[in-house]
């Protein structure tokens, strides 16, 4: 039998599927006004095949936020390694730049999507696991004297918004250019807020 270009191509995962057109329906639309007839129509699957692996619409946006903080939480786990709150926080700017321009509906889901709208009473991203690590990493410079003495969350929240803000620029096309090429500067009015 001849082969043809059908039998080369490969199968996709209807779950990745999915997923994926859920991420960019999220982003673009927000989760209420996203229905699953939307996102079947976007990752060309049958209904069946959605119900097949999520309960809902709802399992799925919860499905998404959890790969998403296991994600973030694995990459956060590996900057931890690193010899002190210079680096670690430095490593931590660059990874959601990079995120930003490698992932934009990731970093959208992260920035822009309102979690709590199908979260419910579950923590919101800022108690997750990979947030809170970030608290972490201000408690140990802190405790050092490699960061200044404030409350860790301060810290936190003065690190995280300026990045987040940064990344809201690039999302919204405010910023031209990659962020890499404002990482310089963002880092340095960070580290000039946190540094003893």
């Amino acid at each position: 039998m001849v082969a043809t270009s059908l039998d080369t191509v490969e199968k996709k995962n209807p779950k990745e599927e999915i997923m994926k057109a859920a991420l960019r329906l999220f982003t673009e639309k927000g989760y209420f006004n996203t229905s699953i007839a939307d996102i079947r129509q976007l990752a060309d699957v049958s209904t069946g095949t959605i119900y097949h692996y999520f309960k809902n619409k709802e399992a799925i946006a919860e499905a998404l936020f959890e790969e998403v903080v296991h994600s973030l939480e694995d990459s956060i786990r590996e900057i931890r390694k690193l010899n002190n709150a210079f680096e670690r926080l430095r490593a931590i700017v660059e990874l959601f730049f990079e995120l930003t321009e490698n992932e934009p509906e990731i970093m959208r889901f992260i920035v822009v999507v309102r979690h709590q709208e199908f979260l419910g009473n579950r923590p919101s991203l800022s108690l997750s696991p990979p947030f809170q690590k970030l608290t972490q990493i201000m408690e140990e410079g802190i405790r050092a004297g490699e960061l200044r003495r404030m409350d860790p969350i301060v810290a936190s929240g003065v690190f995280y918004g300026t990045v987040a803000r940064m990344i809201q620029l690039r999302l919204e096309g405010v910023l031209e250019k990659r962020l890499d090429w404002y990482l310089l500067d963002t880092w340095t009015a960070i580290w000039r807020a946190l540094s003893p």
